[in-house]
């Protein structure tokens, strides 16, 4: 028996001796080609003194087809690290849109690294996402320039950067992650750790920590404490418009070496912003405590770039030293995303290099377009400016506010911000076209004023240019009135404007009629309801109107006068519309909202009240907002109001003050209010698979809350899952819940009030429950271990092969191999409950050694989480064997 033993212990180090590449670090990048079309490039960096080269690499695409091969297509050798860099490259189709995990594998990890337990058996597996999706344009992944193989100084800090170049200007987010082994499984906390937790419980310090900063991707390490080599990975993925779009994953090696060297030091360089077409030039500076000399190196995209990429040349190399970035940017940089420059400083210090890396960002922006130039024709603006000098914009956006502004963009200061009152008026996707007539109601009597910019297929704008102001002249009917005079289905309205002031007879002859034109709501005026005689006096028209039949209690209505000069269409005035009350019930109170499209301002509005019982409506306040609410009101009491506005043009030719009556509406008030959510917390043990849930009363935590009767517990099973209710208590005096669980504890739980039962206006009863409370996740700790003797020998004792007591288990994969690598076994079952017999005979197997993978399933806080296992049970299958 144990010969047999040691001759498969052989065989298998033999094969895996073979087949040994010494994978130390590497990485998937892809590339669009065309539709579905990808061409995927594979970088490994293996040793050079390893016993087996690899000029292929097994690749599975993620789309479900067949494992494919990548044959090298090139490598670089770097002997002062014993290392080599290889290329694989192929172009593969994708049948549509979808996410496919793009996974390389290599039988074995170089051996010897000190934070994955026998790396030379563990296979080396790096994986990236590629998301098609109809949403998004093509997308290309990063590229990373930095090389993954780095020198460390025992007890000297140590700090790295992967320079990510992205090339469609896409936001980069980086995290550590765990190394993948088999089929790209991230590898069981039993086999890797972190750097800074090798051995487990050497080096408790929390400044050893290694750590990532997720926006720049600068990795430190305060202080290695133990010689040799170490491996990372960093998980980089994208986001467009806030999704993720994609991710690369690279394995990294660290070799930390014993070493009479201090790192070099870089002084930080701030953000800069540049106009495109604009030079950018800045020093960068580094020393060394040990007086060695020192390189400085630039990453990142503006190195990178297909048109004028960046320069960094330096000049001596003794410290202090001294590196000069240039870079001559174009319209063909300008994006939303600004782009990271990683500067290095490395020392050729005694024993190893060690390097300080600063990042910093640069934003290029196109510059804004000249020339603005607003004229006023009629009731509309007629605008014209130069085209950009960015051809590759897409168009422009025009923006407009009342009276001059005096916006001067500060450094980096895109587009029109909204805290300088103007609001978009189009957008016109030809970036050829440079004028626009503004007809969307010009304001009669005040300067009208307008900023445009240039804007890009990324979301990026120009810079704004000088704004452009016009006054629309005394040629227009003027809107005076709009009030609601009758509330129902057959109400009334009065409408009222006044004729152009000044019109040029020989511009505008006459004779002249008005066109009144109505609409239902806020925005749209195109039913003719009355039209004037023609007369040659335009002053001698008729200009109000009494608007009967039409339901004032549904909307508002919205009214225009159009004037017509010798037949033919003249000007237009403003849009005007009545004002709209809503009313919104709640606990005790009503909340009065009104809208209103008016060219002239509303200054005061003067509320009025009903209340059920009462036969005259009162006032009962006055505001200058569009809002108001009245509070200390009876509930499922029934309360009418109104409002009168007054307004002006604030004209000095039109000062008048303008009165308007909204129409009458009713509301019940009635308790609509939930109470504040409790906050949650949770003592969990494991090991017991017990939850207990506490959480404040609402009734006494919260100053606005009394009315908290029944809290509703609700789970998660994992943190991608919706929450379902479980549990309803009663009493708000109830503040704890205990869960005695089966299997797993892992979730996320959360809690809510809700108040007692009212009667809303239409007879309904309402509870109101609050929103949730703080969310509390807690998870397993999950166990699972195999015999490693089994004898079914008929004995009533170990006569069925059984797993240990374990937890937080969902299923398994478990193979069971004899000594010809043939299955005997193999089950789903985390019980196991063999009883020893082949799965294809059906007859009771030989004593001898079999071999097991197991692949558990484990009950985890992100989901089902796998662990493999191997290791060899001994069958003993008769008494007789046993004894011997």
């Amino acid at each position: 028996m144990r010969v047999i033993i040691a001759t498969i212990i052989f065989v298998f180090t033999g094969i895996a001796s073979l087949f040994a590449t010494h994978n130390r670090a590497g990485q998937i990048t892809y590339k669009h080609i065309s539709g579905f079309t990808y061409e995927i490039t594979v970088r490994t960096y293996t040793k050079i003194t390893a016993p087996a080269d690899r000029p292929w690499l097994p690749i599975f695409w993620g789309d479900g087809t067949p494992r494919d091969s990548l044959e090298r297509t090139g490598n670089v050798f770097y002997t002062d690290r014993d290392a080599k860099e290889n290329f694989y490259k192929k172009i593969h189709t994708y049948p549509g849109p979808g996410l496919y995990k793009i996974c390389v594998s290599d039988p074995n990890r170089n051996g010897g690294v000190l934070n994955i337990i026998n790396s030379i058996q563990v296979q080396f597996s790096i994986q990236t996402v590629l998301i098609i999706s109809p949403a998004i344009a093509a997308n290309n992944s990063v590229d990373l320039t930095n090389i993954p193989l780095q020198d460390a100084c025992l007890q000297q800090p140590w700090i790295y950067n992967p320079g990510a170049v992205d090339i469609d200007g896409d936001s980069i987010a980086y995290s550590l992650v765990t190394p993948q082994g088999v089929d790209c499984m991230e590898l069981s906390e039993s086999v890797y750790n972190l750097p800074d937790r090798i051995p487990l419980n050497q080096f408790p310090n929390p400044n050893n920590q290694i750590s990532i900063d997720p926006v720049t991707g600068t990795v430190t390490w305060a202080s290695p404490q133990l010689l040799g080599e170490y491996n990372i990975a960093i998980l980089i993925r994208e986001y467009r418009n806030g999704f993720l779009i994609g991710s690369v994953l690279r394995d990294m090696q660290i070799l930390v070496q014993v070493c009479d060297n201090l790192p070099p030091q870089i002084n930080p360089v701030p953000d800069a912003c540049v106009t495109a077409g604009m030079g950018l030039s800045f020093q960068v500076t580094a020393t060394d405590p040990n007086g060695d000399n020192v390189a400085i190196a630039g990453f990142g995209g503006p190195f990178n770039v297909p048109s004028s990429p960046a320069t960094l040349s330096q000049s001596g190399q003794l410290p202090p030293v001294t590196a000069t970035f240039n870079w001559n940017t174009n319209c063909s940089h300008v994006r939303l995303q600004p782009y990271q420059v990683t500067l290095q400083a490395t020392d050729n210090g005694d024993g190893a290099s060690l390097v300080d890396i600063t990042t910093m960002n640069i934003t290029v922006v196109a510059p804004a377009p000249q020339n603005l130039l607003a004229v006023p024709i009629g009731s509309a603006v007629a605008l014209s400016w130069s085209p950009t000098i960015c051809s590759n914009a897409l168009g422009y956006r025009l923006y407009r506010r009342i009276d001059p502004f005096g916006f001067v963009p500060d450094l980096c200061e895109t587009g029109v911000p909204g805290y300088t009152g103007y609001g978009l008026v189009d957008q016109i996707p030809d970036v050829n076209n440079v004028t626009y007539l503004d007809e969307d109601e010009i304001v009669f009597g005040r300067q009208n004023c307008y900023l445009v910019i240039a804007y890009f297929a990324d979301g990026s704008e120009s810079y704004a240019g000088s704004e452009a102001c016009a006054e629309i002249l005394f040629e227009i009917p003027i809107m005076k009135k709009n009030s609601i005079g009758v509330t129902g289905i057959n109400g009334v309205d009065t409408v009222a404007w006044r004729a152009p002031a000044k019109l040029d007879p020989a511009v505008f002859p006459g004779p002249y009629k008005f066109r009144l034109l109505r609409g239902e709501g806020y925005n749209v005026a195109t039913e003719l309801v009355f039209e004037t005689d023609e007369n040659v006096n335009v002053e001698a028209l008729p200009t109000s109107f009494i608007s009967t039949g039409i339901n004032t209690e549904a909307s508002a209505h919205t009214y225009r006068v159009e004037l017509y000069s010798g037949g033919t269409f003249a000007s237009r005035s403003n849009r005007a519309s009545s004002l709209f009350l809503v009313p919104t019930p709640d606990d005790n109170q009503v909340e009065l909202n009104w809208e209103k499209q008016t060219p002239w301002a509303n200054f005061r509005y003067d509320v009025y009240r009903r209340a059920e019982g009462e036969s005259d409506f009162g006032l009962i306040g006055s505001t200058s907002e569009v809002n108001y609410l009245d509070q200390d009101l009876v509930n499922n009491r029934n309360y009418c109001y109104y409002f009168i506005s007054y307004g002006s043009y604030f004209s000095v030719l039109e000062s008048d003050t303008l009165i308007n009556f909204s129409q009458q509406a009713c509301a019940q008030p009635y308790d609509r209010t939930p109470p504040c959510p409790p906050v949650l917390t949770a003592a969990d043990d494991c090991e017991a698979l017990t939850v207990g849930l506490s959480w404040t009363n609402p009734n006494i935590a919260c100053d606005d809350t009394d009315d908290a009767m029944t809290y509703h517990i609700y789970f998660a099973p994992n943190l991608d899952s919706d929450f379902e209710l479980i549990q309803v208590v009663t009493g708000a005096e109830i503040t704890d819940y205990f869960l005695e669980l089966e299997n797993s504890i892992a979730g996320c739980y959360a809690v809510t009030a809700l108040d007692s039962l009212s009667l809303r206006p239409n007879g309904e009863l309402l509870q109101n429950e609050s929103e949730f409370s703080n969310i509390v996740c807690v998870d397993n700790c999950p166990v699972y271990a195999l015999p490693n003797v089994f004898t079914p020998n008929g004995d009533g004792v170990n006569d069925i092969l059984l797993a240990f007591p374990y937890r937080a288990v969902e299923y398994i994969e478990f193979t069971l191999f004899n000594r010809w690598g043939n299955i005997v076994f193999e089950t789903t079952d985390p019980d196991l409950k063999w009883d020893g017999r082949n799965k294809e005979s059906g007859e009771l197997v030989t004593s001898s050694t079999y071999f097991y993978v197991c692949n558990v399933f484990t009950i985890r806080l992100e989901g089902l989480v796998p662990v493999s296992l191997t290791g060899n049970i001994t069958i003993f299958s008769s008494a007789q064997q046993r004894l011997d």
